[in-house]
């Protein structure tokens, strides 16, 4: 039986170049579809955390109001919405593709899952099967949570800091179109990227490659070199830095205890 279930070399890269076929299907199909909604997609998603009334500010600000109890216009985020300026020729399309590709790949991204799971199932146990379909909803929800988080709470600190760091007031602030896409993008899907850490940490514990002793032993140093990651994601202020910190060292925690009940099953 072995042997009839077992498929040559070049098969299998056709079988592969067949899932990257439709997962590449399935990002345009989400592409277009966010193209033909350019208006929702740029003015209240890209566009929301650059206007002063967008709910992380307006929560902040009730947050703060409450616990100090007085009202102040310096805990507020922005106080007006953000200038923001084209000064491309064809930067707005440009803006437009590359914002709707990306935003596709996002929307696709948990039947991009899928497909990679319909892959390597074949060569899953029936016991790999059952657990490999809940670390599919996992790596899902944590892309997600990832995702999420990089918006609606790094973005607009990151905007905040840059918006309210003054040299001198003499220099207006009125932000580049691209290098504002660029901030909003690569914040929300590095955060997605980060927040897949446990199920990295799993497949490297399935691997052998690392153990739960292994990163219990150099948990110190983990953490060194998490502060160093949420420094270079964030602008370098503390408040920033610390918020993306939080959820950096909580990963390290969960992924710590993944380790050890992968461990211990193996065992």
């Amino acid at each position: 039986m072995m042997n009839e279930n077992k498929m040559p070399f070049w098969k299998h890269i056709e079988e592969l170049r067949k899932h990257i076929i439709h997962c590449f299907c399935a990002i345009i199909i989400a592409m277009i579809i966010l193209m033909n909604n350019k208006n929702i997609i740029f003015d209240y998603i890209i566009f929301g955390p650059a206007k002063k009334d967008f709910i992380t500010y307006r929560l902040f600000y009730n947050l703060t109001k409450s616990f100090l109890g007085v009202h102040l216009n310096s805990v507020s985020f922005l106080y007006k919405n953000l200038e923001i300026q084209n000064r491309q020729i064809f930067g707005q399309f440009n803006i437009y593709v590359w914002t709707c590709f990306i935003g596709g790949f996002i929307l696709s991204f948990p039947y991009v899952i899928y497909e990679f799971w319909k892959f390597i199932k074949p060569a899953l146990s029936d016991k790999e099967k059952k657990y490999s379909l809940w670390i599919l909803i996992m790596v899902t929800f944590l892309f997600l949570l990832g995702i999420f988080f990089g918006y609606f709470i790094l973005c607009p600190f990151l905007i905040h800091f840059g918006y309210s760091f003054r040299i001198s007031y003499v220099p207006k602030n009125i932000f580049d179109l691209s290098d504002y896409i660029s901030l909003i993008l690569h914040s929300v899907f590095s955060m997605g990227i980060i927040f897949l850490f446990p199920f990295l940490i799993f497949f490297l514990t399935k691997m052998e490659l690392i153990s739960y002793f292994f990163l219990k032993k150099y948990r110190k140093h983990a953490f060194l070199i998490l502060l160093v990651i949420a420094s270079a994601i964030t602008p370098g202020d503390i408040l920033s830095t610390i918020i993306v910190l939080i959820p950096l060292l909580i990963l390290y925690q969960v992924s710590v205890y993944i380790s050890f009940q992968t461990n211990k099953k193996a065992s």
